[in-house]
């Protein structure tokens, strides 16, 4: 049993945007889980913000990295640690679980734009613009933020920004093609 119409033509624009909306929608569902994950796990008290980092040899040797390479992954947490204001990893934290909640959506836009259901365009048009708001509220806090954390998350938060830009520009002249 077919789900969509065998007769109904599919236009390929939606077609298009959906496959790209579903990819992108994985690609931005595992970056916000992972960064929700990252500022679950690095907090105020965390052992890192001693001044040796502790790199048991046996653990460099499994990893098969070198002392520097700990040494310098070590330091990365210490910059999130330093570097971000009191508000920052409760703003993350919950922007990064709404950003992550939406972009899952987006993979079913995605493939309800594929498969062209009478909703999708609208949903698109909806999830693309919720998403570019997100990109708009992080960019401007990571404004706010320290300046080595304005480094890690201004150049990913700006691409997303454009990929989100170009998706809501092409759901609303698609959106917009299928009213006329």
């Amino acid at each position: 049993m077919s789900i969509a119409a065998p007769n109904k033509p599919r236009p390929t624009w939606a077609v298009w945007l959906g496959a790209i909306a579903v990819i992108f929608g994985v690609l931005q569902t595992a970056v916000y889980s992972n960064e929700w994950m990252t500022q679950k796990v690095i907090s105020e008290d965390i052992t890192a913000m001693q001044s040796t980092p502790d790199c048991p040899e046996d653990e460099l040797l499994e990893e098969d990295i070198s002392l520097a390479e700990c040494e310098l992954m070590a330091a990365k947490v210490n910059i999130m640690i330093v570097s971000r204001p009191s508000w920052f990893r409760d703003f993350q934290m919950c922007i990064s679980l709404l950003g992550g909640i939406i972009a899952f959506a987006s993979i079913f836009v995605g493939a309800a734009l594929v498969e062209y259901r009478n909703w999708a365009p609208t949903g698109a048009v909806v999830t693309f613009t919720v998403l570019l708001v997100i990109n708009t509220v992080e960019f401007a806090a990571a404004t706010h933020a320290g300046p080595l954390l304005r480094a890690t998350y201004l150049w990913n938060i700006t691409l997303w920004f454009f990929i989100h830009l170009i998706m809501t520009s092409a759901a609303l002249a698609g959106h917009h093609k299928k009213d006329k």
